[in-house]
Protein backbone atom coordinates (compact mmCIF):
# COMPACT_ATOMS: atom_id res chain seq x y z
CA UNK A 1 0.00 0.00 0.00
CA UNK A 2 3.17 2.77 1.01
CA UNK A 3 4.07 2.88 -2.86
CA UNK A 4 0.31 3.51 -3.70
CA UNK A 5 0.03 6.38 -1.09
CA UNK A 6 2.84 8.10 -2.31
CA UNK A 7 2.06 7.28 -5.65
CA UNK A 8 -1.12 9.23 -5.11
CA UNK A 9 0.16 12.07 -3.42
CA UNK A 10 2.88 12.62 -5.58
CA UNK A 11 0.12 13.32 -8.03
CA UNK A 12 -1.99 15.62 -5.91
CA UNK A 13 1.16 17.30 -4.95
CA UNK A 14 1.73 17.64 -9.21
CA UNK A 15 -1.47 19.48 -10.24
CA UNK A 16 -1.97 21.44 -6.88
CA UNK A 17 1.56 22.51 -7.84
CA UNK A 18 0.35 24.40 -11.29
CA UNK A 19 -1.90 26.56 -10.37
CA UNK A 20 0.56 27.96 -7.83
CA UNK A 21 3.26 28.06 -10.88
CA UNK A 22 1.17 29.64 -13.70
CA UNK A 23 2.12 33.29 -12.54
CA UNK A 24 5.31 32.85 -12.68
CA UNK A 25 4.82 31.95 -16.43
CA UNK A 26 2.72 34.67 -17.13
CA UNK A 27 4.83 36.42 -19.21
CA UNK A 28 6.64 33.36 -20.94
CA UNK A 29 3.37 31.95 -23.24
CA UNK A 30 3.23 30.35 -26.61
CA UNK A 31 0.42 30.12 -29.34
CA UNK A 32 -0.94 26.09 -29.13
CA UNK A 33 -1.78 24.79 -32.30
CA UNK A 34 -5.48 26.69 -31.87
CA UNK A 35 -3.27 29.95 -32.15
CA UNK A 36 -4.29 30.49 -28.33
CA UNK A 37 -1.67 31.62 -25.94
CA UNK A 38 -0.95 29.42 -23.26
CA UNK A 39 2.08 29.22 -20.61
CA UNK A 40 4.72 27.14 -21.46
CA UNK A 41 7.42 25.18 -19.60
CA UNK A 42 5.30 24.11 -16.73
CA UNK A 43 7.47 20.78 -16.88
CA UNK A 44 8.83 21.70 -13.18
CA UNK A 45 5.16 20.90 -11.81
CA UNK A 46 5.52 17.14 -12.00
CA UNK A 47 9.20 17.07 -12.58
CA UNK A 48 10.18 18.59 -8.62
CA UNK A 49 7.97 16.58 -7.05
CA UNK A 50 8.42 13.18 -8.69
CA UNK A 51 12.48 13.98 -8.16
CA UNK A 52 11.96 15.45 -4.33
CA UNK A 53 9.85 12.29 -3.53
CA UNK A 54 12.43 9.85 -5.34
CA UNK A 55 15.29 10.69 -3.13
CA UNK A 56 13.05 10.54 -0.10
CA UNK A 57 11.30 7.56 -0.51
CA UNK A 58 14.75 5.38 -1.82
CA UNK A 59 17.76 4.82 -0.53
CA UNK A 60 20.33 7.40 -1.93
CA UNK A 61 22.77 5.14 -4.35
CA UNK A 62 24.82 6.21 -7.26
CA UNK A 63 22.57 5.19 -9.51
CA UNK A 64 19.12 6.43 -7.83
CA UNK A 65 21.05 9.92 -7.32
CA UNK A 66 22.70 9.85 -10.85
CA UNK A 67 19.31 9.41 -12.11
CA UNK A 68 17.77 12.24 -10.59
CA UNK A 69 20.83 14.30 -11.70
CA UNK A 70 19.88 13.30 -15.04
CA UNK A 71 16.34 14.50 -15.09
CA UNK A 72 17.41 18.10 -13.90
CA UNK A 73 19.76 18.63 -15.87
CA UNK A 74 17.73 17.48 -18.96
CA UNK A 75 15.08 19.94 -17.43
CA UNK A 76 17.46 22.55 -17.34
CA UNK A 77 18.64 22.27 -20.93
CA UNK A 78 14.84 21.95 -21.89
CA UNK A 79 13.82 24.84 -20.00
CA UNK A 80 16.96 27.23 -21.47
CA UNK A 81 15.16 26.09 -25.13
CA UNK A 82 11.31 26.98 -23.64
CA UNK A 83 12.95 30.42 -22.36
CA UNK A 84 15.30 31.42 -25.78
CA UNK A 85 14.73 29.18 -28.46
CA UNK A 86 13.55 30.71 -31.35
CA UNK A 87 9.83 28.91 -32.99
CA UNK A 88 11.58 29.59 -36.62
CA UNK A 89 14.10 26.34 -36.38
CA UNK A 90 12.85 22.95 -36.37
CA UNK A 91 14.24 20.03 -36.41
CA UNK A 92 17.97 18.54 -36.59
CA UNK A 93 18.68 20.45 -40.02
CA UNK A 94 17.20 23.43 -39.00
CA UNK A 95 19.12 24.35 -36.50
CA UNK A 96 22.40 22.99 -38.15
CA UNK A 97 21.51 25.37 -40.85
CA UNK A 98 20.88 27.95 -38.99
CA UNK A 99 24.82 29.38 -38.54
CA UNK A 100 24.64 30.02 -34.77
CA UNK A 101 25.21 28.15 -31.85
CA UNK A 102 21.23 27.68 -30.86
CA UNK A 103 19.57 26.33 -27.52
CA UNK A 104 18.44 23.73 -29.63
CA UNK A 105 22.32 22.28 -30.25
CA UNK A 106 22.85 23.47 -27.10
CA UNK A 107 20.16 21.26 -25.78
CA UNK A 108 21.39 18.23 -28.35
CA UNK A 109 25.21 18.50 -26.99
CA UNK A 110 24.46 19.02 -23.35
CA UNK A 111 22.06 16.24 -23.42
CA UNK A 112 24.10 14.08 -25.40
CA UNK A 113 27.09 14.40 -22.49
CA UNK A 114 24.90 14.36 -19.67
CA UNK A 115 23.52 10.78 -20.91
CA UNK A 116 27.06 9.55 -21.53
CA UNK A 117 28.09 10.81 -18.16
CA UNK A 118 25.32 8.97 -16.90
CA UNK A 119 25.38 5.83 -18.70
CA UNK A 120 28.97 5.09 -17.98
CA UNK A 121 28.74 3.84 -14.60
CA UNK A 122 25.80 1.28 -15.51
CA UNK A 123 27.01 0.19 -18.53
CA UNK A 124 29.98 -2.73 -19.63
CA UNK A 125 32.20 -1.89 -22.83
CA UNK A 126 32.32 0.96 -25.03
CA UNK A 127 29.05 -0.75 -27.57
CA UNK A 128 26.88 -1.13 -24.47
CA UNK A 129 27.67 2.93 -23.39
CA UNK A 130 27.04 4.38 -27.03
CA UNK A 131 23.82 2.30 -26.60
CA UNK A 132 22.93 3.66 -23.33
CA UNK A 133 23.79 6.75 -24.04
CA UNK A 134 21.69 6.79 -27.34
CA UNK A 135 18.86 5.74 -25.51
CA UNK A 136 18.74 8.68 -23.09
CA UNK A 137 19.26 11.30 -25.60
CA UNK A 138 17.36 9.65 -28.93
CA UNK A 139 14.20 9.11 -26.28
CA UNK A 140 14.61 12.68 -25.17
CA UNK A 141 14.01 14.02 -28.71
CA UNK A 142 11.56 11.58 -29.31
CA UNK A 143 9.20 12.87 -26.44
CA UNK A 144 9.81 16.44 -27.96
CA UNK A 145 8.97 16.04 -31.08
CA UNK A 146 4.97 14.34 -30.03
CA UNK A 147 4.68 17.24 -27.69
CA UNK A 148 2.43 19.52 -30.54
CA UNK A 149 -1.12 18.56 -29.21
CA UNK A 150 -2.21 18.83 -25.12
CA UNK A 151 -1.91 15.37 -23.47
CA UNK A 152 0.45 13.80 -26.17
CA UNK A 153 3.71 13.73 -25.02
CA UNK A 154 2.40 12.46 -21.40
CA UNK A 155 0.48 10.57 -22.71
CA UNK A 156 3.04 9.17 -24.88
CA UNK A 157 4.91 8.71 -21.75
CA UNK A 158 2.89 7.21 -19.66
CA UNK A 159 1.84 4.33 -22.20
CA UNK A 160 5.52 3.94 -23.31
CA UNK A 161 6.57 3.83 -19.34
CA UNK A 162 3.80 1.50 -18.69
CA UNK A 163 5.78 -2.01 -19.38
CA UNK A 164 8.90 -0.71 -17.71
CA UNK A 165 7.24 0.22 -14.81
CA UNK A 166 5.74 -3.11 -14.40
CA UNK A 167 8.93 -5.09 -15.98
CA UNK A 168 11.80 -3.28 -15.34
CA UNK A 169 13.91 -3.62 -12.07
CA UNK A 170 14.44 -0.42 -9.36
CA UNK A 171 11.48 1.17 -12.17
CA UNK A 172 10.35 3.38 -8.71
CA UNK A 173 11.91 6.17 -9.68
CA UNK A 174 9.96 6.28 -13.04
CA UNK A 175 6.59 5.36 -10.87
CA UNK A 176 6.81 8.47 -9.37
CA UNK A 177 7.12 10.19 -12.08
CA UNK A 178 4.41 8.57 -13.81
CA UNK A 179 2.16 9.31 -10.79
CA UNK A 180 3.48 13.21 -11.01
CA UNK A 181 3.07 12.80 -14.98
CA UNK A 182 -0.85 11.59 -14.47
CA UNK A 183 -1.86 14.69 -11.91
CA UNK A 184 -0.60 17.14 -14.26
CA UNK A 185 -1.80 15.98 -17.41
CA UNK A 186 -5.64 17.41 -16.82
CA UNK A 187 -3.87 21.07 -16.90
CA UNK A 188 -2.66 20.53 -20.42
CA UNK A 189 -5.33 18.52 -21.74
CA UNK A 190 -7.45 21.88 -21.35
CA UNK A 191 -5.04 23.87 -22.57
CA UNK A 192 -4.30 25.33 -19.59
CA UNK A 193 -0.69 24.55 -19.64
CA UNK A 194 2.28 22.97 -21.96
CA UNK A 195 4.96 21.38 -20.58
CA UNK A 196 7.18 22.85 -22.99
CA UNK A 197 10.93 20.69 -23.81
CA UNK A 198 11.45 21.44 -20.14
CA UNK A 199 9.07 18.51 -19.72
CA UNK A 200 9.00 16.55 -22.74
CA UNK A 201 12.63 16.49 -22.71
CA UNK A 202 13.03 14.90 -19.15
CA UNK A 203 10.36 12.73 -19.67
CA UNK A 204 12.32 11.00 -23.19
CA UNK A 205 15.21 10.64 -20.96
CA UNK A 206 13.61 9.37 -18.00
CA UNK A 207 12.24 6.19 -19.98
CA UNK A 208 15.58 6.03 -21.88
CA UNK A 209 17.29 5.75 -18.64
CA UNK A 210 15.34 3.00 -17.20
CA UNK A 211 15.30 1.53 -20.23
CA UNK A 212 19.32 1.56 -20.25
CA UNK A 213 19.35 0.31 -17.16
CA UNK A 214 16.85 -2.63 -16.83
CA UNK A 215 17.21 -4.13 -20.31
CA UNK A 216 19.63 -6.69 -22.02
CA UNK A 217 22.00 -5.75 -24.53
CA UNK A 218 20.02 -6.91 -27.80
CA UNK A 219 16.37 -5.18 -26.58
CA UNK A 220 18.53 -2.08 -25.91
CA UNK A 221 20.22 -2.32 -29.40
CA UNK A 222 16.97 -2.61 -31.01
CA UNK A 223 15.17 -0.01 -29.02
CA UNK A 224 18.29 2.94 -30.12
CA UNK A 225 17.71 1.56 -33.57
CA UNK A 226 14.16 2.33 -34.05
CA UNK A 227 14.78 5.61 -32.01
CA UNK A 228 17.62 6.76 -34.73
CA UNK A 229 15.07 5.88 -37.29
CA UNK A 230 12.02 8.02 -35.64
CA UNK A 231 14.19 10.78 -35.17
CA UNK A 232 15.67 10.89 -38.94
CA UNK A 233 11.65 9.72 -40.11
CA UNK A 234 10.21 13.26 -38.42
CA UNK A 235 12.60 15.26 -40.48
CA UNK A 236 10.39 14.00 -43.54
CA UNK A 237 6.76 13.63 -41.87
CA UNK A 238 5.15 14.82 -39.40
CA UNK A 239 4.11 12.93 -36.75
CA UNK A 240 0.44 14.88 -35.70
CA UNK A 241 -0.43 13.73 -39.68
CA UNK A 242 0.89 10.28 -39.25
CA UNK A 243 -1.14 10.07 -36.13
CA UNK A 244 -4.65 11.54 -37.74
CA UNK A 245 -4.18 9.19 -40.02
CA UNK A 246 -4.41 6.11 -38.01
CA UNK A 247 -7.88 5.58 -36.15
CA UNK A 248 -6.31 3.91 -32.65
CA UNK A 249 -3.63 6.89 -32.58
CA UNK A 250 -6.01 9.54 -33.49
CA UNK A 251 -8.31 8.17 -30.85
CA UNK A 252 -5.59 7.86 -28.10
CA UNK A 253 -4.64 11.50 -29.30
CA UNK A 254 -8.14 13.06 -28.38
CA UNK A 255 -8.69 11.33 -25.60
CA UNK A 256 -9.55 13.05 -22.68
CA UNK A 257 -9.47 16.71 -24.54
Amino acid sequence: MAPLIWGIGVAVFSYLLVPAMLPLYHHHRVKNYRGELVPAGLGYAFILPAVFVSVLRWPLDAKSLTGAVLLLVFAALGSVDDACGSQKEKGWRGHLLSGRFSTGILKAVGGGAAALIAAAPVSIGWLELIIDAGLVALSANFLNLLDLRPGRAAKAFLLLGLPLNLTGADSGSLKMLSWAVAGYLPWDLRRKAMMGDTGSNTLGAALGWQAARGLPLIPKAVLTALLIGLNLLSEKVSFSTLIERSRFLHFLDQLGR
